[in-house]
């Protein structure tokens, strides 16, 4: 029997410490990442100024929340928090694969807004010392006979569309197309059993937000898109994260989906696959 042990990990946000504890015991053979590395708390009273902003035309940037230095200051330091997760998922020594989550910012370009996000020279330069772990965001490669499919980044979900107005959903629309017509141009190029590493979870699988703080509580963070690709070409493993209150496995067609869960309190999972068949063959999850 041809089993490799995939070692899943996500939504870390900085919060390395626990997983350094834990991973070292574990037997893995292949490292995959589904994004959201980089994060600190001082992001925190934005994110919540923003959740709760009822005229968000009026929103102000994180620069002229935080003040240009101060600003300055995070940025360093959110990079800094990403950087020692990445280091520390290389440096387990096994070869893997990851894509960033919306969490990332500036940690990869962003292809479907023009001047939306883009990549600092800085983050460039690190993700070329990276050697055992390989970037994939919008991306295929094959090796041993599976076809990896990875799909991370910032996407719009629909539960953020409450209180905008046309103008801004016109925007989202046409952004939704290009990452769809992305979406699309990759399955086509997957060859014989495929496995796809996602960030956002397909809708209507471990995608309903459960934080009554939340003013989205309730709402769906599933892409659209996803659950189509999924049904349609039916990969045997599906890899996803972004969702923090899961962490679990399920059924969409014939496919497993798994939510290996929030990395920054120490969880993960590790999924046994039969390379030469293409199946799953058992999950483990670290609680």
């Amino acid at each position: 029997m041809f089993v490799m042990k995939i070692l899943v990990v996500g939504d870390v946000h900085g919060k390395i410490e626990k997983l350094k504890k834990r991973i070292p015991k574990e037997d893995f053979d292949f490292v995959i990442g589904v994004g959201d590395y980089a994060g600190i708390d001082e992001w925190y009273p934005y994110i919540k100024y923003t959740f709760h902003l009822k005229d968000r035309k009026k929103a102000k940037s994180p620069k002229e929340f935080f003040g240009k230095k101060r600003f300055k200051d995070l940025t360093k330091k959110d990079f800094e928090s990403g950087k020692r997760v990445l280091l520390f998922l290389d440096g387990l020594g096994k070869p893997g694969l990851f894509v960033f989550g919306n969490g990332d910012d500036e940690w990869y370009d962003y292809p479907f807004s023009k001047g939306l996000m883009k990549a600092k020279k800085s983050i460039k330069n690190f993700l070329k010392k990276i050697k055992n772990i390989k970037e994939m965001n919008y991306k295929v490669r094959t090796g041993k006979g599976i076809s990896f499919l990875g799909f991370g980044g910032y996407l719009d979900i629909s539960a953020n569309a409450k209180g905008r107005d046309k103008e801004w959903q016109k925007r989202v629309d046409k952004r939704d197309e290009k990452a769809e017509r992305k979406m699309n141009s990759l399955v086509k190029k997957l060859i014989g059993k495929s496995i796809f590493i996602l960030h956002y979870p397909p809708q209507g699988i471990f995608d309903i937000i459960r934080d009554k703080k939340n003013p989205f509580d309730g709402g769906s963070s599933g892409i659209t898109f996803f659950r189509k690709s999924i049904l349609k070409k039916k990969p045997f493993l599906v890899l996803c994260g972004h969702m923090e209150e899961y962490q679990g496995k399920k059924k969409l067609g014939k496919s497993l989906v798994v939510n290996p869960g929030e990395g920054s309190k120490g969880k993960f999972a590790i999924v046994d696959i039969d390379e030469k068949k293409g199946k799953v063959k058992k999950v483990k999850f670290l609680k």
